[in-house]
């Protein structure tokens, strides 16, 4: 036999703890590097490489790749830079404009492209340039010509130089750059074939609004010339925000035109189909290594809970890895129940809060006994008494008969709701959570419960991998962070000015206290008490997120049903929030399948989606139909 295995830090392991070692994916475009295709973006480059050649006798023209934040954008582009480098006749440059070290995106984007030519061509430039005086001084050509006889990245430099030296000079730049273009595209290739230049910009969504602004001025004013093709890579909802704040004039309008003057082509990246998304799991988990912690269910959880977003299932996956690395006495409770915690913590994070709260002694044990009343109630089947029966005399509550009828039952249901967190209700329904729940009850006694839940782990709901994460000015609000912190003792909020919100229900006065938070962030709040109220309001006012309640009169699914009119007669299709505590177990799939977020009660889980809706960093899901 063998003796015991230590890792660096002197823990104990054995053997297969030893064997494993769980590795953290990087931020690599997907397939990068490797043969690995995992969305199976080779098909779509390959018909998007085709067009851009097929289309090179009409350059100058820009495709931007639309997706939001984390859905492979940068993937596509480098796959089809690949394919495009092949081409004999064409060249390629990348340009991110996140990153790039010049101060000026103008100034880098545009000696990107210059760095593209060879030395032959930026000397015809230079000498070009040093032949109009009104350009550049003796002395400045002086510096050019020396200047050519070294490195071309010096040449550029001083031909930029030359050529910005104030608006006059700028104002030449653009057919100093038709004239090199000209020129190189008349060479022609080795093969013949008509030279195309395809310029990526990657990470144009990241940046500022005045950088924006910049990259989009150089393709326009100065690079709008024959031969050249740009491909942006970026969400057009984010570019259009910030070329919007940019401007200053808050006029959507405006926004809209300035953009399509850049772009002529659009494709959006649709969501992953259920089979690639799996698929992509599945290839994470190889990657990481982590592929015997999680078993059907849970995969389908990412799958369904990430939205399908490649980098959120990767920092999902990172999260367990780091918290394991962080601290191994993980092993003594076992890496596939800190698994479960995460997933808890991220998922559920209101759940996972009463779990980590001192003050909830067993919120397992209680959402567990729930669950069975719950559902033998549904089922209209009387059994297994003890368990809830203990439950309702732990709040004090009396327990039913031994011979309820289904009227007495339903009745001891909302009793006992009544004393029970608003979330119960929801996740007794979801399938998914009650799986987990009962799992990790299953592996762990409550003694090691109370210990693994003096463990705090290191991510919260805040840093979500399911979410992106929230701008700056988002992530200094409380109201992000926590979901368990009261509105009364936020501070410091992300600010909502001229967003609008139409908030339809029955009984306004329920949702005062919500109302003047969203009032005091600037956000600007029209109620409407019923469907002719709604319809008048949609008929004044384009509204950024309408919030609904469940129930409108006796009607306990009003609010669907208005909705799906609202859809249907393309009145609104913008994001929708559901704000109700109490919901059949069907009324969270059919509210997805209008595009609605929710149901929720929960304030602080409601202004979160506020807050990233209004940033531009979570999109309701679409109904299937569109989807597809």
């Amino acid at each position: 036999m063998t003796g015991p295995v230590f890792d660096a830090d002197g823990y104990t392991l054995d053997d297969d703890v030893a064997a494993r070692q769980f590795v953290v994916l990087n931020d690599t475009p997907l397939g990068e590097g490797t043969e690995t295709d995992l969305l199976e973006t080779n098909q779509v480059a390959r018909g998007l490489a085709e067009l851009i050649i097929a289309s090179r006798t009409t350059a100058p023209f820009t495709l931007a790749v639309d997706a939001a934040w984390g859905m492979g954008k940068s993937s596509l582009l480098r796959t089809l830079e690949k394919r495009l480098a092949a081409e004999p006749a064409v060249s390629v440059v990348w340009f991110n404009a996140w990153t790039s070290g010049a101060a000026s995106a103008l100034e880098g984007l545009i000696k990107s492209v210059l760095l593209r030519f060879d030395r032959n061509l930026i000397r015809r430039a230079v000498r070009s340039v040093t032949g109009r005086a009104h350009l550049v001084g003796l002395l400045r050509g002086t510096a050019l010509l020396v200047g050519s006889a070294f490195g071309i990245g010096k040449v550029v430099n001083e031909l930029w130089q030359a050529l910005a030296v104030d608006a006059r000079s700028r104002n030449q730049l653009k057919g100093v750059l038709r004239d090199l273009f000209t020129t190189w595209i008349a060479k022609g290739d080795r093969t013949g074939g008509q030279r195309l230049l395809v310029v990526f910009v990657d990470d144009l969504d990241r940046c500022a609004g005045e950088r924006v602004v910049e990259v989009c001025e150089a393709i326009k004013l100065y690079l709008d010339v024959p031969g050249v093709v740009f491909v942006l890579a970026c969400d057009q909802t984010v570019l259009w925000r910030a070329v919007q704040d940019s401007a200053g004039n808050g006029e959507p309008a405006r926004a809209v035109e300035y953009l399509e003057k850049i772009v002529q082509i659009n494709y959006r990246i649709p969501p992953p189909s259920t089979v690639l998304a799996a698929q992509l799991v599945d290839g994470y988990l190889r990657q990481s290594e982590t592929a015997n912690l999680f078993d059907s269910s849970m995969r389908n959880m990412i799958v369904d809970r990430t939205g399908r977003n490649p980098r959120r299932i990767k920092r999902l996956i990172n999260s367990f890895v780091l918290e394991y690395h962080l601290d191994r006495s993980w092993d003594d409770f076992g890496p596939e129940n800190l698994v479960k915690l995460v997933l808890l913590q991220h998922f559920y994070p209101a759940f996972y809060g009463l779990m980590a709260d001192p003050r909830e002694l067993e919120p397992v044990q209680e959402f567990l006994a729930y669950q069975k009343f719950h559902g033998m109630v549904r089922q209209g089947a009387y059994q297994d008494p003890e368990r809830w029966r203990q439950l309702f005399l732990a709040k004090g509550i009396r327990p039913p008969e031994r011979t309820p009828s289904a009227d007495e039952l339903s009745t001891h249901l909302r009793e006992l709701e009544h004393e029970l967190p608003d979330e119960f209700p929801v996740l007794a329904a979801d399938r998914d959570f009650v799986e987990l729940v009962k799992s990790l009850n299953r592996s762990l006694g409550p003694d090691q419960f109370r210990l693994l839940l003096r463990k705090p782990l290191t991510g919260g709901p805040a840093h979500s991998p399911f979410l992106p994460p929230a701008p700056q000015h988002l992530a200094e609000s409380p109201l992000v962070h926590s979901p368990r912190v009261p509105l009364a003792e936020t501070s410091d909020p992300a600010r909502l000015p001229g967003f609008r919100v139409l908030w339809i229900d029955d009984h306004p006065g329920s949702n005062r206290r919500l109302i003047d938070h969203l009032t005091r962030l600037g956000a600007v709040v029209t109620t409407a008490v019923n469907h002719t109220a709604a319809l008048a309001a949609f008929e004044e006012t384009a509204f950024s997120i309408v919030l609904s309640d469940l129930t409108h009169g006796a009607d306990p699914e009003k609010g669907l049903t208005d909705l799906a009119h609202y859809r249907e007669h393309g009145i609104y299709h913008g994001p929708v929030i559901f704000c109700s505590g109490k919901a059949s177990p069907e009324i969270p799939d059919r509210a997805a399948r209008l595009g609605a977020l929710g149901p929720t009660n929960d304030e602080n889980e409601i202004m979160r989606w506020i807050s990233l809706v209004a940033s531009g960093t979570l999109s309701p899901p679409l109904p299937p139909d569109e989807a597809s």
